[in-house]
């Protein structure tokens, strides 16, 4: 049976590759959006749901049309399917990006956002890209469970079996995030992983194999039937047993989404590496709660509701002495700049994600090994109860990575601790050898859906280190769109200066430094050219580079694009230093990604102008790429220059060099100047950038 643990190991290893391919692989087709991320999660989590729901007819399907009675034959069929249905992904990078049009916009109170019919395609083909693969994955499990069912050890084979494929799992979190992706790239990786899996579904379709007891001794270690044979089982307890196997799925999806918003709140860098190894440590947590249900026959229910209380309990005190261990952990500087710099390497964030995720995780994640091998003892199929806790799980992880965040921040954190807190309660109500009266889990839904509606939402500068602006000055424009909340911070000391916040990151203001180098960022290219019509902002912030540019008369229009309509929606707070440019009728908001925006349109512009955060931030790097470069200089006209904030203040020197030497390497003609002090601006053009003409003109306009 090892031969069988190991290898199922290392379809957990795949499948967990096969994630962190897609977020990075849909991303690229459709923009660093909220979108493509929910696309992801609710594709594959719901895939393996679905899957395990249907697990058993499906499987008897398989085997009656093709007349195979070997249970592992079957499931090397199901591993073929995963790998063949993956080559679709590699098949939709080849259709061109304006296939939707070159400009598939509709305005709406004055912004263009994507159309319905772009982001219908998007959800489409995403959605099926990750659906049908875990679909086929989500099969595999219940059956294998059930193939083992009737052997001496079958009553704890499902733990055992769980325990190997999340150690698998999470060994490919690792393998992919140190590894892999940074010597093959993630398609080359996605590749590579599809055709281990078509290799592991090949051996078990030719091998196959007669299932084989352990041992004698493992039969006498069976864990005693809470209803042995002779003995009825209580009426409901198999529906009691399934409503626990969906607590525990929405109990742990709930926490995984809370994870992932509430450790981009506090950690604003890295934020790729930050949800692998959230997904680490969550797999590390079930692996080893897989093995202890295994090895401790004997656990009990009323085990696992002490271990919530005390995950509940560590939950807690972990939030509360957040900026404490911030503090301990960042380096001096690192503060000062809304965390960009920390962690300064990945261990130190594994180690600040594991403090938050592995304990709460691990307690939640005793209960569905336990729920399966009580249903296995009965020779009970684990589709239904597999499947359903899958499911709830992604109730739980849209409920609190996208529905609540879409408040705001401070609503959604609030929130899950309140229902963390149901959560236990209700478990404690929760007999071990009876039926779950329906009105249990009917109060849980009640006081849930009024803890939504009296959950406070307005701003909470108690989030906030002390002695930070948000934490002490006044604040406004408190606005949310799920994947970032953002709020002004205007300083009452100087009338004409404020800020916009990304929850607790600082992403633009109109200090006098910052107005210096944002404006020269337009002004310098645009008087480097001849006569400029048409500019491009990526980035648009508090509006001082689009202002800068609508002052050049000869300016007849300027695009700007951003990820976030609500920063276009904050302009009119800014208008003392932006000039009313939301305003201006030359003006075009386009809420998308920018790379996005540049593959799909036919534009040709004078002026490119990118500012984006630093490349640590969500989705950024993307703007700080040789393909998204590349993709400028084809839509420059032939006089025309981009130019590139660079914020080496808040960025690794080695991110530094990389970076400067990428935009060098793609344009012929490449200049770099002082923007203000330490925010240097490069300057990029296909034709000699002329000094003189900057001299000359500079006169030209007050």
């Amino acid at each position: 049976m090892i031969r069988i643990f190991f290898l199922y190991c290392l379809s957990g290893f795949l499948s967990l590759s096969y994630q962190v391919a897609w977020f990075r692989i849909c991303t690229d087709w459709f923009g660093s959006t909220n979108l493509t991320f929910a696309v992801v999660v609710v594709g594959f989590v719901g895939g393996l749901g679905i899957g395990a729901v249907f697990s058993r007819p499906f499987a008897a399907w398989v085997a009656g049309r093709l007349r195979m009675a070997d249970g592992l034959r079957v499931y090397g069929l199901f591993e073929i399917a995963v790998a063949a249905s993956a080559l679709l992904t590699l098949l939709v990078g080849y259709i061109p990006a304006d296939t939707w049009g070159v400009f598939p916009y509709s305005l709406h109170d004055g912004i263009w956002f994507q159309s319905f019919t772009y982001r219908l395609s998007q959800v489409l083909i995403a959605g099926a890209c990750v659906f049908i693969p875990c679909l086929f994955m989500g099969v595999t499990f219940p059956l294998l469970c059930h193939v083992f069912s009737e052997t001496p050890d079958g009553a704890r084979f499902p733990a055992a079996l769980y325990a190997w494929n999340t150690l698998g799992a999470c060994s490919g979190v690792l393998m992919c995030q140190f590894v892999l992706i940074l010597r093959l790239g993630h398609e080359r990786m996605f590749a590579l992983t599809a055709v281990l899996n078509l290799l592991l579904g090949v051996y078990f379709l030719i091998s196959g194999g007669a299932v084989r007891g352990t041992s004698a001794t493992a039969a006498q270690n069976t864990p005693p039937d809470p209803a042995p044979a002779g003995r009825p089982v209580p009426r409901g307890y198999m529906s009691g047993l399934m409503w626990l196997s969906a607590f525990s799925g929405l109990l742990s999806g709930a926490l995984e989404g809370d994870l992932f918003k509430r450790l981009s709140f506090l950690i604003t860098s890295i934020p790729g590496a930050t949800m692998s190894f959230i997904s680490f440590w969550v797999i590390a947590a079930i692996f080893l709660a897989s093995a202890m249900v295994r090895a401790l026959p004997g656990l009990r229910l009323r085990t696992m509701k002490i271990a919530l209380l005390f995950a509940l309990a560590w939950y807690a005190v972990i939030w509360w002495a957040r900026d404490a261990i911030y503090q301990g952990m960042a380096p001096s500087f690192g503060r000062e700049l809304g965390g960009f710099v920390f962690p300064q390497s990945l261990g130190v964030l594994l180690v600040y994600v594991g403090l938050h995720a592995f304990v709460p995780y691990f307690c939640i994640s005793l209960l569905l090994p336990w729920v399966c091998n009580r249903l296995q003892s009965r020779r009970t199929h684990l589709g239904i109860a597999y499947g359903l806790n899958t499911l709830a799980f992604c109730v739980g992880l849209i409920a609190f990575a996208l529905i609540a965040p879409r408040v705001n921040i401070f609503y959604s954190l609030k929130l899950f601790m309140i229902t963390f807190a149901l959560g236990v309660g209700f478990l404690f109500t929760i007999p071990e050898r009876r039926r779950l009266a329906i009105w249990k889990p009917a109060g849980l839904v009640v006081l849930v859906a009024l803890a939504a509606f009296f959950t406070p939402a307005p701003f909470d500068r108690s989030y906030f280190l002390s002695n930070t602006a948000p934490s002490e000055l006044p604040t406004s424009a408190l606005m949310s769109n799920g994947a970032h909340t953002t709020f002004v911070v205007r300083y009452p000391d100087r009338a004409r200066t404020a800020k916009l916040y990304f929850g607790r990151m600082p992403m633009s203001g109109t200090t006098f430094s910052g107005q210096s180098y944002m404006r020269l960022a337009s002004h310098f290219p645009l008087l480097a050219h001849p006569q400029p019509e048409k500019a491009l902002v990526i980035c648009f912030g508090v509006g001082n580079t689009a202002s800068a540019v609508t002052t050049h008369d000869s300016i007849q229009r300027l695009d700007v694009v951003d990820l976030n309509a609500n920063v276009f929606r904050s302009a009119p707070k800014f208008r003392l230093t932006n000039l009313m440019v939301h305003v201006d009728p030359r003006v075009r908001f386009i809420n998308d990604d920018g790379r996005d925006y540049l593959n799909r349109t036919d534009e040709k512009y004078d002026l490119i102008t990118s500012e984006p955060p630093p490349p640590m931030a969500a989705g950024v790097y993307r703007l700080y790429s040789r393909e998204f470069y590349q993709a400028a200089m084809e839509h420059l006209t032939d006089d025309g220059l981009m130019t590139q904030w660079m914020p080496v203040m808040q960025m690794p020197k080695d991110a530094e060099k990389i970076a400067v030497r990428t935009f060098i390497d793609v344009f012929p003609q490449t200049a770099m100047f002082a923007g203000s002090q330490y925010d240097p601006i490069l300057v990029g053009s296909k034709s000699p950038i002329d000094l003189d003409r900057i001299h000359q003109r500079f006169g030209d306009s007050p």
